[in-house]
């Protein structure tokens, strides 16, 4: 098997990039977004492959093009019974969204927000529907709290966010006592929604609010296998009728 630093060298040489600046590119403000959001569709592909039963579904990470008019699909988990294949968008929390809720119209609770909407250049599009997702795109929606811990507006690096009362609200939620350990909780605080639970008008929110604490729409693992099962009888019924009308 081809070594780690022969495949960096064939990329970088491939892709013409100079190696004695490849992290400075890698770590350029404009590139870290996207390689943390790529980074989280493979942690969550990885997440569901340990924790979802190989016996009831498969996993599969998908890293095709979208065609034009179709949503690119992040991962995808097969009911193996049914053949059911359900679709499933990974999506980064919002930089710096923690809240204690105390200034918040919304919630009056820890809370923070996820980032729901398709990626865009033209800021115009925020007020429209073009770069919101529909409750059709997809089957199940999985974030965890890590981005939400760091600081919104930083320059240079990824810093933790500037709230004390935050930070003692995180270390108190994840019985911790120190920065990296609230860092490395928030990396392992999987949460998970299905888009009909939380749409507004057939559409997902474009960065919907999750509670810290007992989300009403957003859940942890151990109600993922019940809600997923949950999705396939209702896509068995839906093909059942759809058969019938025929």
């Amino acid at each position: 098997m081809e070594d780690f630093n022969s495949k960096i060298l064939k990329y970088c040489k491939f892709y013409n990039i100079p190696t004695d600046y490849l992290f400075e590119i890698l770590e350029d403000q404009k590139v870290i977004p996207m390689i943390r959001g790529k980074a989280t569709e493979y942690n969550a592909y990885l997440f569901l492959q340990k924790k979802l039963s190989k016996y009831i579904w498969s996993v599969q990470k998908l890293n095709l093009n979208a065609q034009t008019g179709t949503h690119d699909e992040d991962i995808s988990i097969t009911h193996r019974k049914s053949g059911i294949i359900l679709k499933v968008e990974a999506k980064n929390a919002v930089r710096g969204s923690f809240s204690d809720g105390s200034r918040s119209r919304n919630l009056k609770v820890p809370f923070f927000k996820v980032k729901c909407h398709r990626s865009r250049s033209n800021i115009s599009l925020a007020s429209t529907s073009n770069d919101r997702y529909s409750v059709n795109d997809f089957d199940l929606i999985i974030s965890n709290t890590s981005n939400a811990a760091y600081e919104g507006n930083t320059i240079e690096n990824l810093e933790i966010i500037h709230n004390d009362k935050m930070i003692e609200v995180l270390s108190n939620h994840y019985h911790v006592d120190n920065i990296e350990d609230i860092i490395f909780a928030c990396n392992d605080d999987w949460r998970f929604a299905i888009p009909t639970d939380i749409a507004v008008d057939n559409f997902v929110p474009r960065t919907p609010y999750v509670k810290l604490k007992d989300d009403e729409n957003w859940f942890d693992i151990n109600q993922l296998e019940e809600r997923l099962l949950r999705v396939v009888e209702e896509r068995r019924n839906d093909n059942s009728k759809t058969r019938r009308t025929y």
